[in-house]
């Protein structure tokens, strides 16, 4: 079993000794690096930034239903200035401040395209202290520059250049606003002066009963002249009509009361209203009656007093009979004229219906005339506000403003970005990093520690049926120990030997012969003892060769086999020799032994061979 070493961290001594032997490769990063800081440090300048306050309110004309300057809604506000915002990096805006910037000191000149975005890129619009844009009326223009005093004025110049422009737009808005405007009042009022006169000549179609129509019309709970009138007509057909009635009634009773005196007796008072000589002689009659029987109740019908009453009674009788006739020609009249009235009111209480129904006919179309004139009128006086709003807006264009700076433009104590020694240290430090990261890359995580891959095992085999063709010196010579072998040094070389194509191929290391003192005796590496000794690499382990193909660096010398104990096939009495690394193929049966098994006879039988052959060669 391989036992793999743990790898072992490296010391400060081994890092400093790096660091000497490759100092190079982390000092040149660090000049350079620090070099190139150096030079950007005193090349890029550092800028100042200019900051001013400004205040932005609402069209005080505009606000009708509420306080002036105030804004309806935040979205409102904010529209306003993104517009500002829009308005300050236009080519206008940033052309007209940079000239007059350039202008008082001395350098005027005219704008590229490169300042205009060098400009635009350097201006911002901030809300006060964090604050989300839009959600107050208070933002800042911050403008950046080389030096500080022109880095004030550009802003400044920039308040006022914005505030010029915003003037203008307002100004030119207006007028087309006014211009717009005018042309809806004039077509508003052509409209309703048409509309006027379609109704002007419907209501002169309709007469003296336009009053009617209005009242109709407008929906009011008063009461026209017109129904006044329907309605005393209507009284009137009704009294008329009781009084023809009550003229037939008594007319009938009459005539039959002139058949039998004693029956005008039933006739009504209120019949008997218009017959006031009638119904005076019916109330004698009454009274002579109940005189003539209260005296023939005390006295006999030959008593005077009783013939007196019966014959006045009688008389009584004769003018009612009368008087009768002259009634009835009296109710006859009456009836009459009761009907003639009772059919003149009612000829007049139908003229008035059917111009109420004539009326109602028209009162929808009367309607639509005065919806469309009313509407035309909206109409008109709607356009004529907005124009007054328009023409108020331009005349207030020049003498008002909607953004107010407060206090004046101002600057930090130092200029923005990091300062030249910050950038140089700041490029010292990264080339030093840099160093640090190649150097590492290059020698390796941990130079000086063994290598940690597991090592490829393999047994030493050699085929007895291949040839040594060629013979050439090897770099890698494991000399023998003489006192071990009891032989002379002797000088190794490397075979190399013709190998199969398509089998793997596998580079072995030198190692030194297994040993062999007799036919008893285990085979053993020689190390100076033999197998009985206490070495663990020498207990039933077979011969094998530990070496990494990966590591270059792999030493030899320091391979130590393991040999697994195993009975010979043969004995053998040969010298301990070197063996030399052979570079070839290994036979197909030759492959990697688990441990703890031990070796097949013909292994060892081809190590045998492969001693004695060495042997007899040297």
């Amino acid at each position: 079993m391989t036992n793999q070493p743990a790898p072992v961290p490296p010391s400060v001594g081994d890092v400093f000794r790096a660091f000497v032997q490759y100092r190079w490769r982390w000092i040149l990063p660090t000049l350079l690096c620090g070099s190139l800081a150096v030079a950007a440090a005193f090349v890029l300048p550092r800028k100042w930034e200019a900051t001013q306050g400004l205040v932005v309110r609402q069209e005080a004309i505009a606000n009708t239903d509420r306080r002036p300057g105030q804004f309806a809604d935040l979205y409102e506000m904010r529209t306003l200035q993104e517009t500002i915002l829009e308005v300050a990096k236009s080519r206008q805006v940033v052309e007209a401040t940079m000239a007059a910037v350039d202008g008082q000191a001395g350098t005027a000149m005219a704008a590229t395209d490169e300042a205009v975005d060098e400009f635009r890129e350097s201006l911002r619009m901030l809300p006060p202290n964090g604050a989300e844009f839009g959600k107050t009326e208070v933002f800042y223009f911050s403008v950046k520059d080389v030096r500080r005093e022109r880095a004030l004025a550009l802003v400044a110049e920039l308040c006022r250049q914005v505030s010029d422009r915003l003037q203008q737009l307002r100004e030119e808005r207006g007028r087309s606003l006014t211009a717009e405007l005018q042309g809806q009042v004039e077509r508003a009022q052509q409209l309703h002066a048409a509309d006027t006169a379609a109704l002007a000549e419907f209501e002169a179609s309709i007469g003296a009963d336009l009053g009617e129509l209005r009242l109709l019309q407008s929906g009011n709970s008063g009461q026209s002249e017109l129904r006044l009138q329907v309605t005393a007509l209507q009284n009137e057909s009704r009294k008329y009509e009781t009084a023809a009635r009550d003229a037939g009634e008594l007319l009938a009773l009459l005539r039959t009361a002139q058949d039998d005196p004693n029956q005008i007796v039933t006739v009504p008072s209120t019949l008997l209203s218009s017959q006031p000589a009638l119904q005076r002689l019916k109330n004698g009659l009454i009274d002579a009656q109940l005189a003539t029987a209260r005296l023939r109740g005390t006295r006999s019908d030959d008593h005077p007093r009783v013939q007196s009453a019966a014959e006045a009674e009688e008389r009584i009788r004769r003018d009612l009979h009368h008087e009768l006739a002259a009634a009835i020609r009296g109710a006859e009249a009456d009836q009459a004229l009761a009907q003639q009235r009772l059919a003149a009111v009612s000829a007049k209480l139908a003229e008035l219906e059917s111009r109420l129904v004539e009326l109602a006919e028209l009162r929808a179309t009367y309607a639509n005339y005065v919806a469309a004139t009313e509407n035309s009128r909206g109409v008109l006086n709607q356009a004529r506000q907005k124009l007054s709003v328009a023409q108020a807006t331009l005349a207030s264009a020049h003498s008002t403003n909607l953004v107010t700076t407060f206090d004046g433009p101002e600057t930090g104590p130092h200029p923005e970005g990091p300062g030249k020694t910050t950038i140089a240290g700041a490029g010292i430090v990264g080339g030093f990093m840099l160093g640090l990261g190649i150097l590492v890359l290059t020698t390796g995580a941990s130079p000086y520690s063994p290598p940690s891959t597991e090592p490829l095992q393999q047994p030493v085999a050699a085929e007895t049926h291949r040839q040594v063709e060629a013979v050439r010196p090897d770099p890698m010579v494991v000399k023998a120990d003489p006192d071990a072998s009891g032989l002379r040094p002797q000088r190794s070389y490397a075979a190399e030997v013709h190998a199969d194509p398509e089998a793997p191929q596998v580079i072995q290391p030198q190692v030194h012969a297994p040993a062999v003192d007799n036919a008893n005796d285990r085979l053993h590496p020689t190390t100076g003892g033999n197998a009985n000794s206490a070495n663990p690499s020498a207990t039933g382990k077979p011969t094998t060769a530990a070496w990494d193909p990966r590591d270059r660096d792999y030493d030899a010398d320091s391979a130590e086999g393991e040999v697994e104990a195993r009975p010979p096939r043969a004995t053998a009495t040969t010298s301990p020799a070197v063996l030399p690394a052979t570079t070839g193929v290994l036979p197909q049966s030759a492959g990697v032994m688990p441990s703890g098994r031990d070796d097949s006879g013909e292994s060892a039988q081809t190590l045998e061979e492969l001693v004695a052959r060495l042997a007899e060669a040297n």
